[in-house]
């Protein structure tokens, strides 16, 4: 297992303007291209482009070649006729607050149109790209994808010969009806595979053995509906087909802070791989008294809250028109528990989540271990390249309200763990103090002690450093309100 890890950085770099002539296409002619894309209209100005390429080079892909018409990064990675993934985070069509955009919310399509080019010169004209995510419930995909302009970076694609499958892997997605949540109704996006892990997920392990599923909670889907994935020993997850069927994956995932797991890289990305999100426990029901981790404390009030909105959600998925007075009422019950003192914790957005940790290590194990039948085994069955987009990362109340953090930096590599713990410690936080990545190597996955992460960089400031003094460097982010206590605490 390759554990490099190569920090591009360029601190005044922004993201190109879209220019639908040319497709975010680099604004050089390089060798690679020369005589494959003749016709190629160059960008004004697209450093973005000029870093991703940097970083394939850097990382020592077809090394031999770099520099010549020959050069080809992926060609030891990416075998003609191979299934190529292509997974960014497609997140929401919206930025959840109106005050700032999609850039710290989605990984930029300029990003996914450059490693597009290089996945294409591996393949040659054969095999297929598959550009796909299971944003969450409330995205608009068809939105999202018009903003994002993919809909013009597929068809540019089509016109060069290249086939890019552009999918939405939901079976499941929100209906909106005068700008509010409503029914939630089944989609043809694409095929699902439930796929069992059984005593080897993360909710066996030891410590874990007095919880009961039955307590597994997702905002917004009825809890029996999670019944059907995890209960007693059995616990399944229902995986978009497309996934299963890759031979390789390009994670590329837009880090920043997280309500329920602290922070979301690249471990936290392939979530997206899942097509059922009524499989995805994020939290247990109850305090932590109560052998839950919604909240800390033991509250009536927080208690009642939750019924409430386990009834709103029953009666809209039973067809009953939006309960206007069901969300004032959650509130008063919420500022009525908080002025009994109660910790302002809820539905598992603060760092004493224990559930959605287990969850992630769940679905990436699945995504790495499940062969092309859907059957969970002891050997890696996919190759996953990493190319997290931190030109502008998200801090504050993400994943779904993030804030702007601009950067300037690509963060590339093989191995997740490695990855993640480097994306870490550039938001500023130990990597130990979020379980997604400290438990990541559990089980059957692999095990990556952090002494083992190799460094390189463009900027001496980075190259050849360990975890703690690219930790220094960092300007810490601002966690989510459930996170900061324990984010923020020294442990260097």
């Amino acid at each position: 297992m390759k554990t490099q890890v190569h920090i591009e950085h360029i601190s005044d770099a922004v993201y190109p303007q879209w220019d639908e002539r040319t497709c975010y296409a680099p604004s050089k002619e390089y060798p690679e291209f020369a005589s494959k894309n003749t016709d190629m209209a160059l960008s004004h100005d697209n450093q973005i482009y000029d870093m991703v390429r940097n970083t394939l080079a850097a990382l020592d892909m077809d090394k031999e070649h770099f520099g010549s018409d020959c050069w080809n990064p992926f060609s030891e990675f990416i075998s003609k006729g191979d299934t190529v993934l292509v997974k960014p985070n497609m997140v929401c069509h919206v930025n959840g607050d109106p005050r700032y955009g999609m850039d710290c919310l989605v990984t930029h399509p300029a990003i996914v149109r450059s490693i597009i080019d290089y996945v294409a010169l591996a393949l040659n004209g054969s095999g297929r790209i598959i550009l796909a995510d299971a944003p969450v419930q409330s995205c608009d995909f068809k939105i999202l994808v018009q903003e994002l302009h993919y809909d013009k970076i597929v068809d540019y694609f089509l016109k060069q010969g290249i086939c890019v499958e552009l999918v939405d892997l939901r079976k499941l997605q929100g209906e909106n009806k005068d700008s509010a949540q409503e029914a939630v109704n089944l989609t043809a996006a694409d095929d699902d595979v439930e796929i069992m892990l059984g005593k080897d997920s993360a909710f066996c392990f030891k410590e874990y053995k007095d919880v009961t599923v039955e307590k597994f909670r997702v905002t917004n889907y009825l809890p029996e509906h999670m019944e059907k994935y995890h209960k007693g020993d059995k616990h399944s997850y229902s995986v978009a087909k497309a996934v299963i069927e890759a031979d390789v994956i390009i994670n590329l995932p837009k880090p920043k802070t997280h309500r329920k797991a602290g922070l979301t890289a690249s471990l936290k990305n392939m979530v997206g791989c899942v097509a059922r999100k009524e499989c995805l426990p994020h939290h247990t029901k109850g305090s932590k008294m109560e052998q839950g981790d919604e909240y800390l404390k033991r509250s009536f009030f927080k208690k009642c809250r939750t019924e409430l909105e386990e009834k709103r959600d029953r009666l809209e998925a039973a067809g009953r028109r939006k309960q206007k007075l069901f969300p004032i009422l959650g509130v008063l019950l919420y500022k009525t528990a908080r002025l009994m003192q109660a910790d302002a914790y809820t539905e598992g957005s603060w760092y004493g989540n224990d559930t959605i940790w287990r969850t992630i290590c769940d679905i990436c194990r699945v995504v790495m271990y499940a062969d092309k039948k859907g059957i969970m085994t002891s050997d890696c069955q996919r190759r996953m390249f990493i190319l997290a987009d931190m030109i502008v990362a998200g801090e504050g109340e993400g994943p779904l309200c993030p804030q702007p953090k601009p950067l300037g930096i690509l963060v590339g590599g093989w191995e997740q763990i490695a990855v993640d713990t480097a994306i870490s410690a550039l938001m500023g936080f130990s990597a130990e103090k979020v379980p997604s990545i400290a438990n990541a190597g559990s089980g059957i996955n692999y095990k990556l002690p952090k002494s083992d992460i190799k460094v390189s960089s463009n900027q001496s400031v980075f190259h050849d450093k360990n975890i703690t003094e690219i930790r220094k460097w960092a300007e810490p982010f601002i966690p989510t309100s459930g996170w900061s206590q324990w984010l923020q605490e020294e442990t260097l």
